[in-house]
């Protein structure tokens, strides 16, 4: 949260030569790289969120050691905070890059095999939606390419408690998904995801995983053209296709509990300013009632809510 980021920053700013040590999942790593960047500065959190103004200067160092598979928070150059009203806001900057990662797979070994799915599918998402967007890059989908494999070829022995390469491997695939995200940015799957979490207690891998659920096959119709190169660069056939082997090879459910919600509670987040950048960066355009729509179908497919 905001202000548990502004604590820290405090904390920081009152250590002589501070250096930021972070274990832990993608929040607690947000929130340390993102309190770093604050702390050289008196200013408040909130500044900065989606790009305000530009951070002071040059963070205060940090090191980075992940404890789950999925964020790539370790790779980004974003992090997400929450308000006290719960809506999710994105930073992004250079000064958000930490300054090194320690990847050490046997620490995310005995993560729920629940949760190591949904955040191993947070990290497809990541790939995904960069190499996807409007602002999709060759490089960019060099890195989602080899974050999809490693994915598909890794992830679902990972979920099923083996360790080794497994781990190993999942890793590294969410690690290269952190590095396609800070190329291309996100899209349809993160906007109505982070709206999600913010309007239900659901954990933002799965938020997000329904969302690509729900929506991957309608961008992949509607806007062929984004995908080609990712499908080139994957050689393994349509997209949708190989989301949906993997969803199945990881045997989870997506479903959640939506009856402390609505349809139209989630539209009016996901169509909020702090979602605007990843609206526009989805390859479709949709109009309101196009979102509300999709919204709708989310609640009530996954949510069993209207």
């Amino acid at each position: 949260k905001v202000a548990q980021v502004d604590a820290l920053a405090a904390e920081i700013r009152a250590v002589p030569n501070p250096i930021v040590i972070a274990v832990g999942g993608g929040s607690t790593m947000d929130g340390a790289k993102l309190a770093a960047a604050v702390a050289i500065a008196p200013d408040e959190t909130l500044t900065y969120a989606l790009s305000a103004v530009e951070y002071r200067g040059a963070p205060v160092p940090t090191v980075l050691v992940p404890t789950t598979s999925g964020t790539g928070s370790e790779a980004s150059r974003t992090a997400i905070a929450s308000t006290a009203q719960g809506a999710k806001l994105w930073f992004w900057g250079e000064e958000l890059k930490t300054t090194a990662a320690c990847l050490w797979p046997e620490l995310t070994e005995t993560v729920p095999a629940n949760f190591k799915a949904v955040c191993g599918f947070d990290a497809f998402a990541h790939a995904h939606e960069s190499a996807t967007g409007n602002n999709r890059s060759p490089e960019g989908v060099a890195f989602a390419a080899t974050a999809i494999a490693h994915l598909c070829d890794h992830l679902p022995a990972y979920v099923r408690g083996e360790g080794g390469d497994a781990a190993r491997l999942t890793q590294w695939g969410s690690f290269q998904a952190g590095e396609a995200l800070n190329l291309g940015g996100t899209t349809i799957g993160h906007s109505i995801g982070h709206a999600l979490g913010s309007v239900l207690p659901v954990a933002h891998g799965h938020a997000v995983a329904v969302v690509t659920d729900a929506t991957i096959t309608l961008t992949r119709e509607g806007a062929p053209e984004a995908y080609a190169d990712l499908e080139r660069a994957l050689d393994r056939g349509p997209l949708d296709a190989i989301w949906r082997q993997l969803r199945a090879d990881c045997g989870v459910s997506l479903d959640f509990d939506g009856s402390a919600s609505s349809a139209t509670a989630l539209t009016e987040a996901a169509c909020a300013e702090e979602n605007l950048a990843m609206r526009v960066n989805t390859p479709m355009t949709f109009s309101e009632a196009e979102w509300a729509g999709i919204c709708a179908d989310i609640m009530r497919t996954y949510g069993g809510s209207e």
